[in-house]
């Protein structure tokens, strides 16, 4: 073998090592969610000298950074011509807002309590045991091994009790419960609910929580007029009393993912068309150090090639910037074709969904499922009806009458419709939704229906008609009869 062919040899190998390496880190960040790219862009900053965030009151970027930005420039609003729109045009931008944690909200509360000392170094244990739902993680008997060994010295029961009750006093209601009855009856303190309740109705509601909780979610009536010994009127009032206490009372400072994420994609209503747009915010103001890049307009290749790490440097920047451009770019792309295929939703919502798979889309776009993959997981969008990840778009297919195809998605929706039209007090049962849904040419299984009813967290038809007498919502029906 000759020596120029085993260096085209080498040379080809190396540029393959090279690609995939690239190709890697673009599956990579392409995969990212918002928070795990934020986290590699801080890696990637920290590594690389060549690398800044442009601040935003510069309005010169580098060369290089605007070139890469050049694809999706009008999502920029700095001046860009998209950023110019009319007052017809609508946008779904959701506001976003810090909120403390229910710790240091706790913690605020425990800063300005009449607790000594003592209390409040064990209330503050007691905090950091406290679960997203408000409630308290461990008994007292194993927080007083707990915090005995934390502290070194003897902790007893009686201490943490004591702790807790101050603990329970706290905002919001129902606070540092050990279960689901402590936390309501906790709520069921004079001193919490906003109006005076008749007492007969508010012994009522106590001991329904504290004795038998299961007969109050299954709407047993006999049970709970056996365990009272009450009229239907006074089980119903204090049914709805229940009903507008907090079973968890901790959830409204919880902040899951969802519900905090940023959207990726913006919808805009424009001269009466839904348009997408890369959300401003998310676009990273990425450059090259200004300095750096004079210094490599001036000095000769020759130079250049001498200094194997400013090299090194320089390449990984741009190839970074490259495969950031890339991910935007197909983020977008995949998002644009999941509306032409789903444009149904945005004026419907949910029921208007289609059946769409992995595969209708890489087709569609020329990519491999597994690509679409990575651009819709964790990835969100921005609409009239909220934000919703991407993958939320893809819907099984559902056969019909008419040989059409209907998304299991809408058709949960449509299901749940029914149910909500239905008469209280003569709920559908899960055959009855069947037939109405093949009147609408949906044919499904009766199990069918019943699966999608219990995925939506919706009671049997013998349930619903139970809540609704609890509701008061048939007027002719008592038990008292």
């Amino acid at each position: 073998m000759s020596v120029n062919m085993r260096q085209g040899i080498s040379t080809n190998l190396s540029q393959q090592l090279v690609m995939s390496t690239q190709l890697q880190q673009s599956l990579k960040l392409l995969q990212c969610s918002g928070v795990e790219l934020e986290a590699e862009l801080t890696q990637m900053l920290h590594e690389n000298p060549l690398l800044e965030i442009q601040e935003a009151n510069e309005v010169e970027p580098s060369e290089a950074f605007d070139n890469i930005h050049d694809d999706y420039a009008n999502t920029m609003t700095d001046g860009s011509s998209a950023a110019q729109h009319s007052d017809n045009d609508e946008y779904y931008m959701p506001e976003m807002a810090y909120t403390a944690s229910l710790q240091e909200y706790l913690l605020e509360q425990l800063g300005t309590s009449q607790a000594d000392e003592e209390e409040k170094t064990l209330i503050t244990y007691l905090i950091g045991d406290i679960d997203e739902n408000g409630y308290l993680g461990s008994s007292v008997e194993e927080l007083s091994e707990l915090l005995s060994e934390a502290l070194e010295q003897d902790i007893e029961p009686l201490q943490v009790e004591r702790a807790l009750e101050i603990l329970q006093d706290f905002e919001p209601p129902g606070i540092a419960a050990r279960s689901l009855a402590e936390c309501l009856l906790l709520q069921l303190d004079t001193r919490r609910l906003p109006d005076n309740p008749d007492e007969q109705v508010l012994a009522c509601a106590r001991q329904i929580c504290q004795y038998d909780l299961e007969a109050l979610a299954k709407a047993d009536l006999e049970r709970l007029k056996t365990l009272t010994q009450q009229s239907t009127d006074i089980i119903r009032d204090a049914h709805h009393l229940i009903t507008q206490l907090d079973p968890r009372p901790g959830k409204a400072w919880s902040t899951p993912t969802a519900d905090f994420a940023v959207p990726d994609v913006l919808v805009r209503r424009q001269e009466g068309e839904w348009v997408l747009m890369l959300n401003p915010q998310v676009l990273p103001k990425l450059r090259i150090v200004p300095e750096y890049e004079r210094l490599v307009k001036v000095i000769d290749k020759q130079t250049l090639r001498q200094s194997p790490q400013l090299q090194e440097q320089l390449k990984q920047a741009r190839s970074f910037m490259t495969q950031l451009k890339q991910r935007f770019s197909t983020i977008l792309m995949v998002a644009q074709a999941i509306m032409n295929h789903q444009e149904d939703f945005f004026t419907q919502g949910l029921a208007g969904l289609r059946p769409l798979t992995l595969k209708d889309i890489a087709n569609d776009l020329g990519m491999h499922e597994s690509t679409i993959s990575r651009a819709t997981v964790q990835k969100y969008i921005a609409t009239p009806h909220g934000v919703f990840e991407l993958k939320r778009f893809f819907s099984a297919a559902l056969s019909t009458q008419s040989g059409e195809q209907a998304s299991a998605t809408a058709t949960q929706q449509l299901l749940r419709e029914l149910i909500e039209a239905e008469n209280p007090v003569k709920p559908l049962s899960d055959n009855k939704l069947c037939e109405l849904l093949a009147q609408k040419g949906i044919e499904i299984a009766r199990r069918t229906v019943t699966k999608y009813r219990e995925a939506m967290d919706l009671p049997a038809a013998s349930q619903r008609k139970a809540q609704a007498i609890l509701r008061g919502q048939d007027e002719s029906f008592r038990l008292d009869r």
